[in-house]
């Protein structure tokens, strides 16, 4: 029986499931299978799965029936007394069991545990950005939002058994379910500050249908919230978790140009949490400067100039901070530009900078940075 059971589902990516398959069997540890579950593919997955001698690759075919169900069928078939889960587009670091495993080891109480992933993009190069948000210590706070890769847990198949397998009704977000429920369940959860896989973020992913996972977010909670045995301290973060979650669809609606749901979404979260709008708005400004700096959105300055162009009426106490919040973005973009010396787009930043608040004049360093990333763009170095 082996030790870990590493399910990937796979549905029409050949192209990325050789790697994916690879960096499983390149890993440290090495006592694990790997469950290959075709959902329905139309491409070269089969031959792909094929490739592979290995007698630790199993493959397992099924009609389509979507993410959760090739996840639910690679547990049925797994005889692993720990499941790990990866997408057949992303990719484990090569000591992730091991890391993994090091603390359940340590730890023997914990049921799940999860590190960090790091983005990468189609052609396997790393963005420079990292999943490194750590699991809260109070469980509850679940509920605020996922924190996780997928492809950075792992979970005692014991655990899993307890709450079931994942919701096939969830089209996004199943994971997040998952772990909510683990959680609920009793389930220790810990954490690893290290990175353990590569997260692939492209054009064709799943996560790029904005309206999908809207309404998954609140379908999961929708189902959290019905249950009759949630804990008092659950119960209590109903309306905030609530607020991250109409905040979370105005940032994908804004992805969409879809101002009047962003419009919509903006003004519930607000009233749900008054609190966003404290300090002349601080807190509503950074989540919008988040989102502007997420790896899905291209041009964060001009993200945010369609946000702050966009803002319902009601928020007026953040239309008013419009240039300085503009003003700063362009100054940090400026400074990341210049670090990879990217001469024009920082050149470009500290303008638009100039322009947005011009008392950034009177800033050395913007200055300095404008002049230097001038003389780059003439002379050519």
């Amino acid at each position: 029986m082996p030790t870990v059971s590493a399910i990937i589902p796979a549905y029409n990516q050949g192209h990325y499931l050789g790697k994916a398959i690879q960096s499983v069997l390149g890993q440290t540890f090495t006592d694990f299978e790997i469950i290959v579950v075709d959902d329905g593919s139309t491409d070269d997955t089969r031959q792909v799965a094929a490739g592979f001698s290995d007698p630790r690759v199993r493959y397992v075919y099924q009609q389509n029936a979507g993410l959760s169900a090739a996840r639910n069928t690679g547990i049925r078939h797994a005889e692993g007394a720990f499941l790990t889960f990866l997408d057949s587009d992303d990719l484990f670091l090569p000591e992730k069991l091991a890391i993994l495993l090091a603390k359940f080891d340590a730890e023997p109480e914990l049921g799940f545990v999860a590190g960090q992933a790091i983005l990468i993009d189609e052609h396997d190069r790393r963005i420079g950005e990292i999943f490194d948000k750590r699991l809260p210590e109070d469980s509850a706070q679940l509920l605020l939002g996922n924190p996780l890769h997928v492809g950075s847990v792992m979970v005692r198949r014991e655990c899993q058994t307890k709450v079931g397998f994942f919701d096939e009704t969830l089209r996004s977000y199943e994971d997040w379910d998952m772990w909510l429920r683990l959680a609920l369940a009793g389930c220790r959860m810990g954490w690893v500050e290290k990175p353990v896989s590569l997260y692939r973020f492209h054009s064709n992913q799943m996560t790029s249908n904005g309206q999908q996972m809207t309404t998954a977010t609140f379908a999961v909670l929708e189902k959290l919230f019905a249950r009759t045995d949630l804990p008092p301290r659950w119960q209590a973060l109903r309306d905030k978790a609530y607020s991250h979650a109409h905040l979370r669809g105005a940032a994908q609606a804004f992805q969409a140009d879809d101002f009047a749901a962003a419009a919509e979404h903006l003004n519930t979260a607000v009233r749900l949490n008054p609190d966003l709008l404290a300090n002349d708005g601080e807190a509503l400004a950074k989540y919008i400067a988040g989102w502007a700096n997420y790896a899905k959105t291209h041009h964060p300055l001009a993200y945010m100039e369609k946000v702050y162009a966009h803002l319902p009426e009601s928020l007026a106490v953040l239309r008013r901070r419009r240039n300085r919040d503009l003003a700063t973005e362009a100054i940090q973009i400026a400074f990341d530009a210049h670090v990879k010396n990217d001469a024009a787009t920082a050149k470009a930043a500290v303008s638009r900078a100039f322009q947005y608040q011009p008392k950034w004049l009177l800033n050395r360093g913007a200055v300095a940075l404008f002049v230097k990333s001038w003389w780059k763009s003439v002379v050519g170095n």
